[in-house]
């Protein structure tokens, strides 16, 4: 198996996990968007991905990769966010102010400004999840 078709696999495995996942979560009532939208929204686009990759594999990457270190770790930062979802309480905030800097860092960002984009994109996701869509954690 091909590198591109491993990794359309893996998409396609993880998109179905996130959809059966959230099988038992309300969509939502009266037009009011429900806990399982985005988790949906997002198995969909993965799988679309996942599709098109599958299909279309080495069509649209060079042949040289230039991130063959950050993308391997920033797959594992978002399983060890994940992992930590659930035990760190009422931290989540902060929680993904360090995944978005470790992140960041990883993209080439200069610390400071990797902090001051973590804490901004931490507190705007916050403030979008518990005032716009009403979901607390």
């Amino acid at each position: 198996m091909s590198g591109p078709r491993l990794v359309a696999d893996v998409l396609a495995v993880i998109a179905a996990a996130i959809a059966l996942t959230t099988m038992s979560w309300p969509a939502g009532t009266q037009g009011v968007p429900g806990p399982a939208l985005v988790p949906r929204v997002l198995a969909v686009a993965l799988f679309s991905v996942s599709l098109m990759i599958h299909r279309h594999p080495g069509t649209a990457a060079p042949p040289w990769v230039r991130h063959q270190r950050e993308v391997p770790l920033t797959m594992g930062l978002l399983a060890v966010y994940a992992l930590l979802w659930r035990v760190v309480p009422n931290g989540h905030g902060v929680l993904t102010g360090l995944v978005l800097l470790a992140f960041l860092r990883l993209t080439g960002l200069t610390w400071r400004g990797a902090a001051i984009t973590a804490v901004v994109m931490a507190t705007v996701l916050q403030l979008l999840f518990e005032r716009g869509l009403g979901v607390r954690f």
